[in-house]
């Protein structure tokens, strides 16, 4: 069951009366209500009132059949205090963040908790900040005195700050950056121990979790499988996944919508799920719509449904600040999509994902060679985001994270990660996999790469049509094998270069490659007309078929596949601010009926031909 959590904050729900909020968490079809918790704060007195509108709430949720959940900060303090704060690779001190090496903070840690757990919740939540990195100050973390001399106990010689910020943030991997990660692992796993220990003196039925950030699966030294799993105890492990709706308002971290969207579904198939509740992050920070709007958050609820792998959605249906009578669009959006859902998930949820797999793995950064480009800052935490998917995402190429797809595509330090079988299909690279792929022995094309420099252009062959790059986005100049097909070059104002090729090797693996960093560049390079029919025209050659579903030529839509039984069903995500005046898909063969969800259309051989798709709206249909 897809289930619906819905979170409200404990200072502000004596804002509305209590009649209201259950009608507003019933329109939400909730079955959790999570009661978020103020700033930890060192002063018991002012952390009193808040436990009792906990305990006050919790009683009548419960009484009304909710399940309730509490979420608290794990390491924000406010207040004064002598505890060990984060310290970024480069010096840092992040003054609101405490760091879980601190026994100290760790004891009052566990007392707080366990008096939520006094209150009668059914289950705890430790919020975004259970995390090393993006914090503060870039917040590569942790170099406190206590991590300083662990990693020292881990390398067994003293170590300085300044000779972990050279080695943590440069070059490739290395001793250094292994203590570095052993120790993060270790004070994250100690501090999750501990917490699970003093719970269970109140009550150890009580279900503990944690939300997952970006460095939670990978600099932070553990993952969240394992995280979650030392918080269960005896009770059902749960985590929340990281990348929301909001994110798109800004491009968060580069992300669009469908960024969002791939990056969770990746996550998912990280999770190693079977036994642990997993379910997404549908937030709309800072509320009401005005900052962001309802159709994000719709149209991400819509894709998690139909990705059928996520076990619900934590969604912000209700304002933090005012009245639930404040801001209803985003509840009165869920009333009306519900037909939708109950489609979505009725054709979607049970099917197979299909396309182009992305291989994507959680752990980079131990292994990873930093490019010279981000070589000492603290971007190399960002690794984390997949430039493979965006390259498909919003190119309205559909992916799948499991089995071998039609074919793959593995970016930057992935390549090192990949499966023997990932080779029995033809393979998408960029020049970052396509280096670490020749020095390990496998023939790419690739000869050497060159300096990185600054691309203006690039001009398509086949098309004879040039495109302008926009914000300055880096390439490499190339030498290839002779026998090596360009498709484009790029222009950087003195000559062109190669800007894609596919090449065939003696032993018949088949690449597409594309001689910049995708992972660490500029978003231009790949959100063009062209980059997506390239990819189509080739799909047939490096995968021995054509993509189960096409539809080219929209910025920024994107297309969810799922096939069982000989039905393919396709969901199109219209995730930008332009209609879709005539959307036509071309399928992979010729089929006989179609039904179709949310949208009208007509079934023509192997082309769907559908109405008018509006800005950020959904259109699906199954065929058989």
């Amino acid at each position: 069951m897809y289930k619906i959590s819905v979170p409200m904050m404990a200072k502000t729900m004596n804002r509305s009366e209590k009649e209201h909020i259950l009608e507003e968490l019933k329109k939400l079809n909730a079955q959790r209500i999570v009661i978020a918790l103020g700033i930890y704060h060192t002063d018991a007195k002012k952390r009193a009132k808040e436990l009792e509108i906990l305990a006050e709430n919790c009683a009548f949720f419960k009484e009304h059949g909710f399940e309730v959940m509490a979420w608290k900060w794990a390491f924000w303090v406010e207040g004064e205090n002598t505890f060990e704060h984060m310290t970024s690779v480069t010096g840092e001190v992040d003054r609101m963040f405490v760091c879980p090496s601190d026994e100290t903070f760790r004891k009052a840690a566990a007392e707080h908790l366990c008096e939520i757990a006094k209150t009668g919740v059914d289950a705890i939540m430790f919020d975004d900040d259970f995390r090393y990195g993006c914090l503060t100050g870039g917040g590569f973390c942790c170099t406190c005195n206590n991590h300083l001399a662990k990693i020292s106990e881990f390398l067994g010689e003293p170590v300085t700050r300044e000779l972990l910020e050279e080695k943590l943030l440069s070059g490739g991997g290395n001793r250094w950056r292994d203590a570095f990660l052993n120790a993060n692992g270790y004070y994250m796993e100690l501090y999750a121990k501990e917490m699970r220990e003093a719970l269970d003196t109140v009550n150890p039925k009580i279900r503990l979790g944690t939300c997952t950030c970006m460095s939670a699966w990978d600099i932070d030294g553990t993952d969240p499988v394992t995280i979650s799993r030392l918080f269960a105890g005896k009770t059902k492990p749960f985590f929340r996944l990281i990348g929301a709706p909001y994110w798109a308002v800004n491009k968060g971290w580069g992300n669009r919508l469908q960024d969002v969207i791939e990056l969770e579904r990746m996550e998912s198939s990280w999770s190693k799920r079977v036994g642990i509740e997993v379910f997404a992050e549908g937030d709309v920070y800072p509320r009401p719509r005005w900052n962001c709007p309802s159709s994000y958050l719709e149209n991400f609820d819509m894709a998690m449904r139909a990705d059928g792998t996520i076990d619900g959605i934590l969604k912000y249906g209700l304002d933090y600040t005012s009245s639930v009578n404040y801001e209803t669009g985003y509840a009165a959006r869920h009333v009306k999509n519900r037909p939708i859902y109950e489609k979505i998930e009725k054709y979607f949820s049970q099917k197979e994902a299909c396309g182009v797999r992305v291989y994507d793995v959680p752990q980079k950064y131990a292994h990873m060679e930093i490019p010279a480009r981000i070589a000492g800052t603290q971007e190399a935490q960002y690794v984390f985001h997949s430039g493979a998917a965006r390259i498909l995402a919003c190119n309205a190429i559909p992916t799948t994270y499991s089995g071998s797809g039609l074919f793959g595509i593995a970016v930057g330090e992935t390549a090192r990660h990949l499966p023997k079988t990932a080779f029995e299909k033809g393979m998408i690279l960029d020049a970052t996999a396509a280096r670490i792929l020749s020095d390990a022995g496998i023939d790419t094309g690739l000869l050497k790469i060159g300096e990185d420099i600054t691309v203006n252009e690039e001009h398509f062959i086949k098309e004879n049509e040039y495109v302008r790059l926009e914000s300055g986005p880096k390439a490499y100049r190339t030498e290839l094998a002779e026998s090596a097909t360009v498709h484009s070059y790029f222009d950087d104002g003195d000559a062109e270069i190669p800007a894609s090729y596919t090449y065939e090797n003696a032993d018949g693996q088949r690449f597409l490659v594309y001689t910049f960093d995708a992972d660490f560049n500029v978003e231009t390079l790949w959100r063009n007309y062209l980059r997506a029919a390239q990819i189509v025209e080739q799909a047939e050659w490096l995968g021995g078929k054509v993509l189960p579903a096409v539809c080219k030529g929209h910025p920024d839509l994107y297309m969810m596949c799922k096939e069982k039984d000989n039905t393919l069903s396709v969901g199109l995500w219209n995730c930008f601010a332009d209609s879709i005046l005539e959307p036509v898909v071309t399928l992979n063969h010729e089929y006989a009926q179609i039904h179709f969800i949310n949208c009208n259309g007509n079934l023509e051989g192997n082309k769907v031909k559908l109405t008018e798709l509006p800005a950020f709206g959904f259109a699906g249909f199954e065929v058989k």
